[in-house]
């Protein structure tokens, strides 16, 4: 488990990953819900140090991903926009006012970035058999 969430090393398949996704959207649903419960006055504190928390562990899994496609860890720099672009577009800030051109291409880079790491590392299927990045995860 450490050397899964952990290590920046190796590859995982399709459906390591989504299983991660899973649990990590989950975890940071519940915990938000639970927090913003319990604690409201702390939710703003305490929600960024528990992404911070599962920050490594979801690169680390999605590093592996880019492996096992033949990737480079470089690839992980694609996530870039989309933190920038829910930075620059707030959500609520987003209905309540016309977007500037800034926004709006920041957006957009966010959208091509986010749908190209899920099209690569969600849908299509790793380099059969083994490759730079170690063995095959499917044939382990």
């Amino acid at each position: 488990m450490k050397e899964l969430l952990f290590s920046f090393q190796g590859r995982v398949g399709r459906k390591t990953f989504w299983l991660w996704n899973v649990v990590y959207y989950l975890s940071i649903f519940g915990f938000a819900i639970g927090i913003n419960t319990l604690f409201p006055s702390l939710a703003h504190l305490l929600l960024p140090a528990f992404l911070l928390l599962v920050l490594i562990p979801d690169l680390a899994i999605t590093a592996k991903r880019w492996h096992d496609r033949n990737r480079p860890t470089w690839f992980l720099l694609l996530n870039i926009p989309l933190v920038i672009g829910r930075l620059a577009v707030p959500a609520g800030e987003m209905a309540a006012s016309q977007p500037t051109l800034v926004q709006t291409l920041v957006s957009f880079g966010a959208l091509v970035c986010g749908l190209w790491i899920f099209v690569e590392c969600g849908l299509m299927k790793g380099t059969d058999g083994a490759n730079q990045y170690g063995q095959d995860p499917v044939q382990k």
